[in-house]
């Protein structure tokens, strides 16, 4: 195994800090790659060669001048599965470095190792994250059984009937452009990660917004419970909250999550922190699929002749109005005003705009306006 460069200069400053002496690692030609005199990385150190071409258990310089790049002290071979895979040195008088030679050797063989198997699970998390994408992400309706097998060894059995939930913090844009933002999108992962692995049957991943659970095949009521289940431990642990899309059950996994992301977009365009199955959901299946050019100009056309401001009056006291089922007196309590007002101010806007809300057919153009107008309002102007 080859030492890269970042881990020998973290190796040797992790060992520095414990041993107070100079030290210097040297890779598998006798180079140092390492050391706490930033001068002598790139040298040659021939006592180091020495050690790896004679097999050395231990090799001490006695003078500056001995070795050419080496100066007195200590240097001991690095093991790594029997192999000889670099040199510690540390450089000083004979008695102040020999009491420390085995100590040297076992640490650094010791961080060595640590960071290897640092190495091999970020290799081993990306080989596996690039199977989730495959089966998540590629339209595949049958299993070859190579993918099948790859599946099995990275310890995903695809054959298993799966449902699939999205999960994404509300009001992600607030945490997305800032390092303490990152962290608090990193600590919410972590918890629903590990949620997932206390049961070997879940699966997680995520994308750069998304946490996605893969749960084997069950009904929409315990697909709830593991719903509330993560919003409660976000809640508890982060004080977030968490919006969550299931999927409608499907044979093949890619629908499943194309669904669930759907039902995710539908909690967004509510913004009411629930949790939605992508059978309850009507308006927010299409939603995602109008350009942004075509919901502003839609907005424009309903709305013609009102400036910014005016808009977002109207929107608010459409969206009073529509979540009243259009009752007069009861929208009027919520908006503190009196009923003759409501009824003056549907009228006007009846009048300026050609459409009136109290119309069922005029209504649902209004209604369509104020669900694209919350998905715009905060991305482009309307005006």
């Amino acid at each position: 195994m080859n030492i890269s460069k970042q881990n020998a200069m973290q190796i040797v400053t992790d060992i520095s800090k414990i041993i107070h002496q100079n030290i210097n690692l040297m890779d598998e030609k006798g180079f140092i790659i390492a050391s706490t005199d930033p001068s002598r990385i790139g040298q040659f150190h021939e006592g180091a060669s020495k050690v790896i071409a004679q097999n050395l258990e231990e090799l001490i310089i006695h003078d500056n001048f001995e070795y050419a790049g080496a100066r007195k002290g200590i240097n001991l071979p690095i093991l790594f599965e029997g192999e000889i895979t670099g040199v510690i040195g540390m450089t000083g008088e004979h008695d102040e470095v020999v009491k420390y030679g085995q100590i040297l050797k076992k640490m650094t063989e010791i961080l060595l190792l640590e960071n290897y198997s640092k190495e091999q699970k970020k290799l081993d998390d990306r080989i596996k994250a690039r199977f989730l994408d495959e089966w998540l992400f590629e339209d595949v309706p049958l299993y070859s059984p190579q993918f099948i097998e790859r599946g099995l060894r990275l310890g995903f059995d695809v054959t298993v009937p799966r449902r699939i939930l999205v999960a994404e913090i509300a009001e992600l844009k607030k945490y997305s452009d800032s390092t303490e933002g990152q962290r608090i999108i990193d600590h919410v992962n972590k918890i629903v990660r590990k949620m997932m692995e206390e049961n070997k049957n879940y699966v997680f991943t995520k994308t750069a917004s998304q946490m996605i659970c893969l749960v084997p095949e069950c009904r929409d009521a315990e697909m709830r419970a593991i719903a509330e289940k993560i919003q409660k431990q976000v809640q508890k642990n982060c004080g977030l909250s968490v919006l969550i899309g299931i999927d409608a059950q499907s044979r093949i996994l890619h629908h499943a999550y194309q669904k669930a992301k759907k039902a995710l977009q539908a909690c967004a365009c509510l913004n009411d922190g629930t949790i939605h199955f992508y059978e309850d959901i009507n308006l927010g299946i299409f939603m995602d699929e109008i350009s942004q050019n075509s919901k502003t100009e839609f907005l424009r056309r309903i709305f013609r002749g009102f400036n910014e401001e005016e808009i977002a009056s109207w929107a608010h006291l459409l969206q009073v109005y529509f979540n009243e089922n259009g009752s007069i007196n009861k929208t009027a309590d919520q908006l503190y005003i009196h009923k003759n007002t409501l009824q003056y101010k549907l009228h006007k806007l009846s009048e300026q705009t050609g459409y009136d809300p109290r119309n069922l057919t005029d209504a649902a153009l209004f209604y369509l306006a104020i669900q694209f107008y919350e998905q715009t309002e905060d991305e482009h102007p309307v005006v």
